[in-house]
């Protein structure tokens, strides 16, 4: 079902493509792009600063039908949009309530691009969703820049209509194909966001075993954690490897400072990367914040001891990039 599903939404795309050619010359210029290890508080993030009226971001259903966006009054009559909300009404169900308090979505909402990526069957759904030690470790060993060149057209596609607004872009993945993104983008505006690996980890784990029960039986839960272990662990050490000479191109969100205050960390970010933010942008945000508090659709539970993988084993092979972000490991205050 995903890998029709999938080269149908590839067809249709191409089909786009020939319809809209001059959308590739359309510049995707400075865009601004959220990444960093899973569960890191990412997705709040995307979808606050996705409230911005101002800036233009990948929706849900324009990431799984990618089209030109069309005017937003006009999206509840657009089959296609009727479609995704069916498709995300059908996966919570059978996630039994759990995947939706994990990571939460609307056919409207920010989405990240992986199903983009995935039309070229280059992005870790793959392996998140099943065990395949053989595409895993190919996924792992490749730059995909050929992936991320589609990336770009379908962005272009996508904002067509509005090729002046300024892109936000969101994946966790961006950061494991950070090189073939640079490539890219190569005055891509990066978030990294940070959070205690050791904290984050075991969510992904119990996230990863959801998404897997959906295909298989029993998933080895052990031997997701060791795998994800060493997958973002080689993921933060390479990023922290392309970053170097390229300071100005970086901004560091730390999760405890984003939750004590989202929209003073929204407006820092602004600040680093030039972004406006003028009273009715910061009036949206706060809008958004007030109707979307922590904990709306649920809480994740799950075991720590189902990760399996001492906390003083995760901090040690991730030494590195603790050492150049400290801040990440630190907790969070009392009052927070």
């Amino acid at each position: 079902y995903q890998l029709v599903g999938l080269l149908t939404s590839r067809l249709r795309t191409e089909d786009w493509f020939h319809l809209q050619p001059e959308s590739a010359s359309h510049r995707i210029a400075r865009p601004l792009v959220i990444t960093g290890m899973v569960r890191t508080g990412s997705t709040a993030l995307h979808y606050l600063m996705g409230a911005n009226p101002d800036m233009q971001h990948l929706q849900y259903w324009l990431a799984l039908h990618p089209q030109p966006r069309p005017p937003r009054a006009t999206w509840p009559a657009a089959r296609d949009f009727q479609h995704a909300k069916i498709e995300l009404d059908m996966m919570y169900a059978a996630g039994k309530s759990v995947l939706e308090s994990i990571h939460f979505m609307t056919a409207e909402g920010p989405d990240e691009p992986g199903r983009l990526l995935g039309q070229g069957f280059s992005d870790d759904r793959f392996e998140v969703v099943n065990t395949v030690p053989t595409y895993s470790e190919w996924y792992a060993n490749t730059v995909h820049r050929a992936t991320y060149a589609r990336h770009k057209r379908a962005l272009q596609l996508v904002g067509s209509y509005e090729p002046e607004k300024r892109w936000l872009d969101k994946y966790p993945v961006h950061l494991r194909n950070l090189e073939a993104y640079l490539d890219t983008y190569p005055d891509a505006c990066v978030i990294w966001t940070h959070r205690d690996p050791a904290s984050v980890l075991p969510s992904y784990v119990s996230l990863c075993a959801h998404f897997r029960s959906l295909m298989e039986v029993t998933p080895d839960r052990p031997r997701i954690a060791r795998e994800q272990l060493e997958v973002w662990a080689r993921a933060c050490d390479r990023g922290i490897e392309l970053r170097r000479g390229r300071e100005h191109q970086f901004h560091d969100v730390y999760f405890n400072d984003f939750m004590a205050d989202p929209v003073g960390e929204v407006a820092r970010i602004y600040q680093r990367f030039d972004q406006p933010f003028p009273a009715h942008v910061e009036a949206a945000l706060r809008v958004w914040q007030e109707a979307n508090p922590p904990g709306r659709f649920g809480t994740h539970d799950y075991e720590r001891s189902d990760f399996g993988v001492p906390r003083a084993m995760v901090h040690e092979r991730f030494a590195q990039y603790i050492a150049r972000f400290p801040r990440s490991i630190e907790k969070r205050s009392a009052g927070e």
